[in-house]
C-alpha cells in the first residue's frame, strides 16, 4: 500500500460539524487529501491561514475568477469551494484536515524510512572494493 493510502486511512480528521453536509465534508476531506498528497501543505497552511481575516474577500474574487478559470480548468465542484470558503469555520476545519493528514503522512514515512534502514542493515554486505580481483 502507498504511504499515502495508509497515512490518509489512518488520520485522525475532526468530526463534522452538525451544520455541514456529509457532502461538503466529503469535498473538504478531499481537497486535503490533494493539497498533503501534492505535497503543498506549508504553503496552503501559510495561505490559508494569512488569508482568514479576508476569507469573505477572497471568496467573492473567486466568484469573479469563476468564469475564467472554469474555462480554463475543469472544475464542477469549484461554486460548491466557493460557497464552503466564504465561511470561516469552513477554513478552520480544512486547516486541521490538512495538518492532521499532514502529520500522519510523515509518521508514515518515518516508519517505512526505519524500516528500510532496519532491512538495509540486516542484509549482508558486499565489499565495494572488489573491482581489482579477477573474475575465474
Amino acid at each position: 500500500m502507498n504511504g499515502f493510502e495508509v497515512a490518509f486511512a489512518a488520520a485522525h480528521l475532526p468530526a463534522r460539524p452538525a451544520d455541514m453536509a456529509e457532502s461538503d465534508f466529503a469535498l473538504l476531506t478531499d481537497l486535503a487529501r490533494k493539497i498533503v498528497r501534492r505535497r503543498l501543505s506549508v504553503p496552503a497552511i501559510f495561505f490559508l491561514e494569512t488569508a482568514k481575516p479576508l476569507n469573505y474577500v477572497g471568496a467573492q474574487a473567486m466568484v469573479f475568477f469563476g468564469p475564467f478559470v472554469q474555462v480554463l480548468f475543469e472544475s464542477p465542484n469549484y461554486d460548491r469551494y466557493t460557497e464552503l470558503l466564504e465561511r470561516r469555520p469552513t477554513l478552520e476545519l480544512l486547516l486541521q484536515m490538512i495538518e492532521s493528514y499532514e502529520s500522519e503522512l510523515a509518521r508514515t514515512e518515518k516508519a517505512e524510512r526505519a524500516a528500510r534502514k532496519a532491512a538495509r542493515n540486516a542484509a549482508p554486505r558486499r565489499s565495494a572494493w572488489r573491482f581489482w580481483q579477477r573474475r575465474q
